[in-house]
């Protein structure tokens, strides 16, 4: 396996970079403004993980591709401003609906970390393309940025062929948002693998699961598109709601593109062909105390017990 490079250049007086050995990045190479190599070290300014390297996973199924960690002293916040993703010798997009996802807190590198604590950055904080950005990132935001200790998280939808096992080339761009820190981990130094899992027959009940703080919901157990109604909310809070053909994975990002999901909060999934809706359980839509109901509204005043029974 190929060791992952980073080059970690520190603002100040003299910010000349070289290259140093395969050791974590110490306190007394930072003083010294030199280029790193990023390890899974508690001593490390930046802590880079792929959770998933290796992992058989199910058609659609969402996965972490890369997860990082602030380790820098003070308060110097970080903003991943850029995500460039390749796997050669493919046309199709094994990967979709790639997105950066920021943990609610500081959390210790052996700590669990939970999926319903994590939330989407703003799709305009950050590049994220197959191939190359061209170097062409947003200016770090505060509003997305991650402490000392927080972590940000990049993940996926896999459609990877069953029994096919690509390489997934990362490379990450991070700046200080203040303080003049930028670091770049290069994708081409660090190459992990994905596996599809056999082609087996879905449950037949497609089911949909609330992404925790995140305003995203996820279809899954679907064979192929099914018919839906989904209801979402925009920043003004405003209900509104569309019916298009799903696939599994994230909702949101199929029913919306580019900055167009920016706001957009997913509130309830119908799915029609079962005569079942789920709604998120703290939303004002919901009429009871469950996620999952019999029936499907077709406006909003039939979010009510005497459209929707509960599920057991």
């Amino acid at each position: 396996m190929k060791r992952r490079h980073a080059i970690l250049l520190l603002g100040g007086a003299s910010s000349g970079a070289m290259s140093v050995g395969t050791g974590a990045f110490s306190s007394m190479e930072a003083e010294r403004n030199v280029s790193v190599n990023v390890e899974d070290d508690e001593d490390a300014y930046i802590r880079y993980e792929t959770p998933s390297d290796d992992k058989t996973v199910e058609r659609g199924e969402q996965v972490t591709l890369v997860r990082v960690r602030n380790q820098f002293g003070g308060n110097q916040d970080l903003a991943l401003v850029g995500v460039e993703y390749e796997y050669e010798d493919r046309d199709e997009d094994v990967l979709q609906n790639v997105d950066v996802e920021r943990y609610d807190g500081p959390a210790a590198p052996d700590e669990e970390l939970r999926d319903e604590d994590f939330t989407d950055v703003n799709e305009d904080h950050v590049a994220i393309e197959r191939g190359s950005t061209n170097d062409n990132y947003p200016a770090p935001n505060n509003n997305d940025a991650f402490g000392p200790g927080e972590w940000v998280r990049i993940v996926a939808d896999a459609h990877i062929p069953p029994g096919d096992s690509p390489d997934i080339e990362v490379t990450i761009t991070i700046e200080g948002v203040e303080g003049g820190v930028s670091a770049q981990l290069f994708g081409d130094t660090r190459v992990f693998t994905l596996t599809g899992a056999a082609d087996v027959s879905a449950s037949g009940t497609p089911t949909v699961d609330f992404k925790g703080n995140s305003d995203n919901a996820k279809l899954e157990g679907a064979e192929s598109k099914i018919p839906t109604r989904v209801w979402y909310r925009d920043e003004s809070t405003a209900l509104e709601h569309a019916t298009p053909n799903l696939s599994n994975g994230q909702i949101r990002n199929q029913l919306f593109s580019g900055s167009n999901k920016n706001g957009k909060r997913i509130v309830a999934v119908s799915l029609t062909d079962l005569n079942r809706t789920y709604v998120r359980e703290d939303d004002d839509l919901n009429p009871g105390s469950s996620v999952c109901y019999d029936g499907v509204p077709e406006t909003k005043a039939e979010f009510s017990s005497e459209t929707l029974s509960a599920r057991d």
